[in-house]
């Protein structure tokens, strides 16, 4: 393991740090999974972030996909999702066919139907991606439509970008239309303040990854963000999710730490000043109350699982 967990800005840095491929655009792209560097095959990579959508098509072959917390073994039929606030580790990758698409947000953010698109999708705001099984029918509609994009993001038409934002949207649509997931498995998204809120979650931790955060995340924090009294902003939440804006904090607190102990080889002492705790026995603390367990033990417990 590393020390902290990589983040790449956007597909250039990613590719070169992680591969000899150049990436067709800095902000979209897709490819085949065996363009990918044999290097993987078998091999382990170290945890990332990217500031980039992810969705994979998988045709053949297997591998196992930790995206956050969770841990997916993954085969032939199958197509997950991610998004730039998940930590995504690539292991025992074997013989792996299919594609793999990247878009950014400035990608789906250029068009106004981005916001909404982004909104209506709810995979994208899953706490540790979603992993979903395409029936054969499925299965082959989406492949088609990959692959055309595929071909069309490597010709020299010279709208190529816009008609790809296009039919991003109908692959998407066509996603939703075909899967399901769990209630508790996906944050809501009725309200935009829900939302909103969400977003300022997830941006800090992805500023934290980056450097640019000097501050623990807090309710204060996240409602001056927003430029919301802390008090009016949880009674709006709690309507939406029967929870309180510190209770969801919190919650997003612990994931990102568990995250962190579970990815990678920092200390608790580490993650605690890493995430602006005042000493490691206040994260102890907080830590034991959420979980039920010291962060010690949680570590221990997530490696006999790994093993």
């Amino acid at each position: 393991m590393q020390k902290q967990v990589a983040y790449y800005e956007n597909l250039i840095e990613s590719f070169r740090d992680t591969s000899a491929l150049e990436p067709s655009s800095p902000y979209f792209d897709i490819l085949k999974f065996e363009e990918i560097p044999g290097l993987l095959q078998g091999a382990s990579g170290n945890p990332f972030r990217l500031n980039a959508f992810v969705v994979g098509l998988v045709t053949g072959g297997n591998f196992k996909l930790g995206i956050s917390n969770e841990e997916y073994e993954v085969g032939a039929g199958q197509v997950y999702f991610t998004s730039p606030w998940h930590i995504r580790q690539y292991q025992n990758v074997k013989d792996w066919t299919g594609y793999i698409m990247f878009f950014t947000p400035e990608f789906i953010f250029q068009y106004p139907q981005g916001e909404y698109l982004f909104r209506e999708f709810r995979f994208f705001h899953t706490e540790n991606g979603a992993m979903v099984n395409a029936d054969g029918p499925t299965h082959d509609n989406l492949k088609v439509q990959l692959e055309k994009m595929y071909y069309l993001l490597r010709s020299d038409h010279p709208e190529k970008m816009k008609m790809l934002f296009h039919y991003l949207n109908i692959f998407l649509y066509d996603c939703k239309a075909s899967f399901s997931l769990d209630e508790g498995q996906v944050n809501s998204n009725r309200d935009t303040t829900l939302n909103n809120f969400l977003n300022s979650l997830n941006n800090y931790f992805i500023e934290l990854n980056k450097g640019n955060m000097d501050r623990a995340l807090s309710l204060k924090y996240v409602a001056n963000e927003l430029h919301l009294h802390p008090t009016y902003l949880s009674n709006l939440l709690k309507q939406q999710t029967g929870k309180t804006a510190a209770q969801l904090v919190r919650e997003r607190l612990v994931l990102e730490a568990q995250s962190l102990l579970k990815n990678t080889d920092m200390t608790v002492a580490e993650v605690a000043y890493y995430l602006h705790f005042k000493d490691n026995s206040n994260f102890a603390k907080f830590f034991r109350h959420q979980v039920g367990i010291s962060p010690s033990d949680y570590r221990e417990n997530t490696k006999v699982l790994q093993d």
